[in-house]
């Protein structure tokens, strides 16, 4: 079939089920089944064919996304700051907005002064972390997670995408993942040792969805994230009332925390913020306008 009339095919049937972007998500699927890309849609369209097994792979494709199967799931890949990461149902699929958090840490710092130690809590993928590292070239990064699987997607990811050597990875919850000696991997390493206790920037993701909320969720995310990374508790702040407490004992004197909210959490956060004695210096809105990183430093109220 001409790959023209193919991609027409594809968008019109993702667009007639109501799916979003259907253009990107037809593009997608062709760039993944095919040697072909946008370019090739665009100027050589109308003459290059697609094989009839690659054709019918496609409309599998977008069967499963019409089904509520999100492109990122059906290849298990994201483009996460202009990165490639894999995916498991262990990980979280990370959503353009988290990008703010690395947008903000390069306001922060920038020329010579560049955050030599970076945790990242509930890792995930190690977008967000390994993401910084793109960045900041001089730095180490430690990332943490509950869950084995998603640690092990994280260090597959940090060595893909050359930053494997920069980077540990410590299974555990939250900050007992730091205070206690542990199995440390870094790249193809594993060492017993007490990790870096001062980090320069703390990062996090943290699950903030009140668990009562997470069957109103989209279905391509209550049935493909998993529940790990999702479930927040009764308010959604329960990742919150852990990472408070102790977080002072791990910030350095000038560092900064980055942590994403969800969208109604902005007083609840900046409340903990205050009683746990942080000077928050403000709250950032994504580009839909919703309060989405609180940004704290370690000075007193």
């Amino acid at each position: 079939m001409i790959l023209k009339y193919i991609y027409r095919e594809m968008v019109e049937v993702l667009r007639e089920a109501g799916v979003d972007l259907p253009d990107l998500d037809a593009r997608i699927i062709i760039e993944e089944r095919c040697d072909y890309d946008w370019s090739d849609i665009i100027a050589k369209g109308e003459s290059l064919d697609v094989d009839s097994d690659i054709c019918q792979q496609m409309r599998q494709d977008v069967t499963k996304r019409i089904n509520g199967r999100p492109i990122s799931r059906i290849y298990n890949k994201r483009e996460f700051w202009g990165l490639k990461f894999s995916l498991s149902e262990n990980t979280l699929d990370p959503r353009p907005d988290t990008e703010l958090i690395i947008e903000l840490a390069l306001q922060r710092f920038s020329g010579d002064y560049f955050p030599k130690h970076i945790l990242d809590l509930g890792t995930g993928s190690g977008c967000i972390l390994i993401s910084l590292l793109s960045e900041f070239l001089d730095s180490h990064g430690v990332g943490t997670d509950l869950s084995s699987g998603a640690l092990d997607m994280a260090r597959y990811n940090a060595q893909q995408n050359g930053c494997g050597k920069r980077v540990s990875f410590i299974h555990g919850s939250w900050w007992n993942a730091l205070e206690s000696d542990h199995t440390v991997s870094c790249a193809a390493n594993e060492t017993a040792h007490k990790v870096q206790q001062k980090f320069d920037l703390i990062v996090s993701n943290p699950p903030y969805i009140a668990n009562r909320v997470i069957e109103k969720l989209a279905p391509e995310v209550k049935n493909h994230d998993p529940i790990l990374s999702l479930d927040g508790g009764v308010d959604g702040l329960d990742a919150y009332k852990i990472i408070f407490p102790r977080l002072k004992m791990h910030l350095s004197r000038c560092g900064i925390a980055l942590l994403e909210i969800g969208y109604d959490q902005e007083n609840d956060v900046m409340r903990l913020s205050e009683e746990y004695g942080f000077a928050l210096r403000t709250v950032h809105n994504d580009l839909a306008g919703n309060p989405r990183v609180v940004e704290i430093s370690c000075g007193d109220k």
